[in-house]
């Protein structure tokens, strides 16, 4: 006698009371009895039907297949086949290096080398642009711009290479002419080819550019140390040695007033240009005419350089360095000469 079974299977955990007694039967299964939630299991054949679903139990991991009559497929996602290759990404993005044809920005604290942020290379060709490095200069005597980082590359580093300071003078190819070390009358700084320096000018006093300077207290602040032109009445009978005028720093290379703040630079050893004066106390033989390239300048009671010739003075004198041109007339008040300062 044959033995039917239901078309309809009661969860097993319902039907043993929570515990399983599950017998793996393929077929419809309900959660208890007379309920709609049905649900489909399929096990393990090799009937072969065209249509059926199975799960091949036989293989690990198990496999969900189906049969299309002649051979199970499995329904779990394979790697297929190799496809065609995909747009190469050094096809779709150019790289570009961008020139410094701008001024170049404020200082950041970190600088970043890609100027763009992102690319979308599925709508366009993109391009990325990163930024180029450049070496970093100084502006010496207001005109010349001399390298502090010099940059060379090869085909796999960037080297940078910090120039050394203080800057090597060259006076070599055309850069020992008048025209190019002397300024012109009109110019507001004049230029220190050698050692200068940057000082606040005493409150209430005029320096004026050419002038000889000394170092002095300020009239507000007696803690701070200023410049001052050095003036004078006379020479003789003077002790050097209780006199503040003898002590010369430098020649000034701009003019400026002291309102306490205003500073001006000091060429206090190498090239620049004297103010001349005639203004000279008793004892010396002023000449306008520079006779030679190398003939000393003296401190003038104005601050400004005159030119002593024909004999030794007969007292004391402030001598600042020695002319840099030679000839009639250049010695004459108010006239700018090429000079060497040189305490």
């Amino acid at each position: 006698m044959s033995q039917y079974r239901p078309s309809v299977l009661v969860n097993p955990n319902y039907a043993t009371n929570g515990i399983s007694s599950d017998t793996r039967q393929a077929g419809w299964y309900q959660v208890l009895p007379n309920s709609s939630n049905l649900a489909l299991r399929t096990s393990y054949s090799n009937i072969g039907l065209s249509g059926e679903i199975r799960l091949n139990t036989s293989v690990l991991p198990n496999v969900f297949q189906g049969c299309n009559g002649s051979a199970w497929v499995d329904f779990n996602a394979t790697q297929g086949p190799t496809g065609p290759p995909g747009q190469d990404f050094t096809n779709a993005v150019n790289f570009n290096n961008l020139g410094s044809n701008t001024a170049v920005g404020s200082i950041v604290p970190l600088a970043s080398i890609f100027a763009t942020t992102y690319s979308n290379v599925a709508a366009s060709i993109s391009n990325v642009n990163i930024r180029s490095l450049e070496g970093g200069s100084y502006e010496v005597n207001s005109n010349l711009s001399v390298n502090s980082m010099v940059l060379s590359q090869n085909s796999n580093i960037i080297s940078l290479t910090s120039q050394p300071l203080p800057y090597q003078w060259n006076f070599t190819n055309t850069h020992n002419t008048l025209s190019y070390l002397k300024n012109s009358t009109s110019d507001s700084q004049y230029y220190g080819w050698g050692e200068t320096s940057n000082w606040i000018v005493k409150t209430g006093v005029t320096v004026t550019k050419g002038q000889a300077v000394r170092l002095d207290r300020d009239s507000l602040s007696s803690s701070n140390i200023v410049i001052t032109p050095i003036t004078y009445t006379t020479l003789v009978g003077v002790n050097k040695f209780n006199s503040n005028f003898f002590n010369i720093l430098g020649i000034a290379t701009q003019s400026a007033f002291g309102d306490g703040s205003n500073t001006c630079s000091v060429c206090t050893k190498g090239i620049t240009t004297v103010l001349c004066t005639s203004n000279i106390a008793s004892g010396f033989f002023t000449s306008t005419e520079i006779p030679s390239v190398g003939i000393p300048g003296i401190v003038g009671k104005d601050g400004g350089i005159f030119c002593n010739v024909n004999q030794e003075p007969t007292v004391d004198y402030i001598k600042a360095g020695y002319f840099l041109e030679s000839g009639l007339g250049l010695a004459n008040n108010g006239n700018y000469v090429l000079f060497y300062v040189d305490i």
